[in-house]
């Protein structure tokens, strides 16, 4: 067809031509038609209606469709992130947030149901009201296991019997510390590495009493990880400073110690309150240190499932923006999807490139700082390299999909491997020369020929210097900068999210010349080099103009007059910057709550 024509010597065409493409191509009515009742002259997806369609009576519901998208908008994208950095920093208010979260959602649910029920059926095997149902019930389900743990706390509570108000509730109920250090959510992340003082914890017994009184104060029990920062949530125990005469009960819960609560203070003769450490069985603690085990394991799994909701509610966003306007149908899918997956993993790649310089993910060194003393987690390079090997090594066989065996490869075909190739072994050199082992078998030239077997390292090797990643998403963009295209406005906008890539990966080059020059090894505070800005910015910019790139969106906008190489820069510059300043007010939340916890 036409719009696919790769062949580096076809001319370059610069208005559409329409009639070519709907001769391969039927253009169907579309949900966008009906609520804003488009005549065929107004169109922009090339829609050709049939001879019964009647723009002043067709059912028409635009009130619906704004509300399910406003409210999946505000519970997915304003109220789960802001739920979610009030967990990680501990504060009893992301019950309500998650709540009203969960609340709103349903809201734009029904929303959603009532519209397809109203509406006749003008995008048939559309995926996006399955992926709307499994983002709801899996935000019910955790829902209902935080309410479980919620209710228990209350009951046991009410039990208790207690009158002292309702900051002892929230004290015991909702784990609020008056004046100790916030007890964070501490599984954030942590799969990503090891921890070597799980065992500590676990040899002590589940539940034991600490007195503080002079005579008769007890050793201490170990001190348990302490892991805190904006990325990721360390363990923090609360220390039984009270007054003097008092007694504190705690608890092993999930691999730290938590308070129960305070024991009836005793008199001077009261015997039967003396406090003292219970010795538990000597099969205790294996029985301790399975519970534990598992108990971090689930919660490890319910951090990464309520983090990715969010998600999963891009993904109800990629595909129902193209259900709505009648976009990837036929032989579109395969452009339309690969335009949209890959351009998101670039703006993804982008955003996480600035949560690490606002600080994120600090106490594993990915935040440009000094990695914590006993941190054994992988560097971030080593991730990077990790996810580019994988992604070239599966696309270099999808871009035969749709091809007959036998089918000649095509220029384009050639053009997508050879990039993909090279992502996969641009990767997998990074990964090598992340590697450990691999950093001692080049440098044992040199330290076993030394007269002592110990060679002086240089500063820089306590930081990862490794410009693969870089590198291969600057080549990326320069190459698809020069990508042939049938229309010259398609190759505009390729060449532009093209040289947003690359400039992104030239600051990331400029960063490593800096930290080169002063490694970060004197501080675990993130450095934040103003470098990464840069690079997060052109990598979340470059995405979004990949996606704006496809030749459905490239079409519609030379129909419409709107193909302008300004008006999509401006568009992706203003979303970008909207995107990076709603992530900086949710981890300034976090650190906010984190502050006002500790008080």
């Amino acid at each position: 067809p036409p719009a696919h024509n790769h062949n580096s010597h076809a001319p370059v065409k610069e208005f559409l031509d329409d009639a070519a493409l709907h001769e391969w191509h039927d253009f169907p009515p579309t949900y966008m038609d009906a609520d804003f009742r488009l005549t065929p002259d107004k169109v922009i997806f090339g829609e050709v209606f049939p001879a019964d369609w009647d723009a002043a009576t067709v059912a028409s519901h635009p009130g619906l469709m704004f509300a399910h998208v406003a409210c999946m908008v505000i519970a997915y994208f304003v109220l789960l992130p802001i739920g979610l950095a009030l967990r990680a920093a501990g504060h009893p208010a992301h019950f309500i947030v998650s709540g009203a979260s969960l609340a709103v959602a349903a809201l734009g649910w029904f929303a959603g149901v009532a519209y397809k029920a109203a509406m006749p059926d003008l995008y048939p095997g559309a995926k996006h009201g399955g992926i709307g149902n499994i983002l709801l019930l899996t935000q019910i389900t955790l829902t209902v296991v935080d309410s479980l743990a919620l209710i228990k706390r209350c009951v046991a509570f009410s039990r208790s019997g207690s009158r002292r108000g309702w900051k002892l509730f929230l004290h015991d109920a909702l784990r609020i510390s008056d004046g100790g250090p916030t007890v964070a959510n501490r599984y954030e992340m942590v799969g990503v590495h090891d921890e070597e003082d799980d065992g500590d914890v676990t040899r002590w017994r589940a539940i034991f009493v600490v007195g503080d009184e002079d005579d008769s104060r007890p050793p201490s029990p170990p001190s348990l990880p302490s892991r805190q920062s904006t990325g990721s949530e360390g363990t923090l125990h609360e220390s039984p400073t009270s007054s003097r005469q008092s007694h504190h009960m705690f608890e092993l819960d999930g691999g730290r110690l938590r308070k129960m609560g305070t024991m009836p203070s005793r008199g001077a003769f009261d015997q039967e309150h003396t406090p003292a450490w219970t010795i538990a069985p000597d099969s205790a603690p294996e029985q301790v240190s399975r519970r534990a085990s598992a108990t971090r394991a689930v919660q490890i799994v319910l951090t990464w499932i309520r983090r990715t909701q969010v998600v999963l509610a891009y993904v109800a966003v990629c595909t129902g923006i193209p259900v709505y306007v009648g976009m990837c149908r036929a032989g579109f899918i395969n452009t339309c999807a690969a335009h949209i997956i890959k351009g998101s993993i670039f703006f993804g790649y982008g955003v996480l490139t600035f949560a690490r310089y606002l600080g994120a993910y600090a106490d594993l060194g990915w935040a440009w700082n000094r990695k914590p003393a006993g941190s054994r987690a992988v560097s971030a390079e080593m991730v990077e390299c990790a996810v580019i090997f994988t992604y070239g090594a599966t696309n270099t066989w999808m871009e035969r999909f749709g091809s007959k065996a036998g089918d000649p490869y095509t220029v384009k075909q050639v053009q997508h491997i050879s990039i993909a190739v090279m992502f996969a072994f641009g990767g997998l050199a990074g990964c090598l020369l992340e590697s450990v082992r691999v950093r001692k078998l080049l440098g044992s030239v040199i330290s076993t020929n030394s007269d002592n077997g110990r060679v002086q390292e240089p500063p820089t090797y306590a930081f990862s210097f490794n410009p693969f990643p870089a590198l291969v998403i600057a080549i990326t963009g320069l190459a698809m900068a020069a990508h042939h295209q049938d229309y010259v406005f398609q190759v505009q906008i390729h060449s532009l999210w093209g040289i947003l890539l690359a400039g992104g990966s030239l600051f990331r080059f400029l960063t490593y010349c800096y930290l080169w020059l002063r490694p970060p090894t004197d501080s675990m505070l993130p450095s934040r080099p103003p470098t990464e800005v840069l690079t997060s910015f052109g990598w979340a910019a470059g995405g979004i103009v990949f996606m704006l790139s496809d030749e459905e969106v490239a079409f519609a906008a030379m129909r419409s007059g709107f193909d302008d190489v300004m008006a999509f820069l401006n568009f992706t510059v203003a979303l970008t910057c909207l995107v990076f300043c709603w992530i900086v007010v949710v981890m300034a939340v976090k650190g906010f709550s984190l502050v006002r916890m500790k008080r």
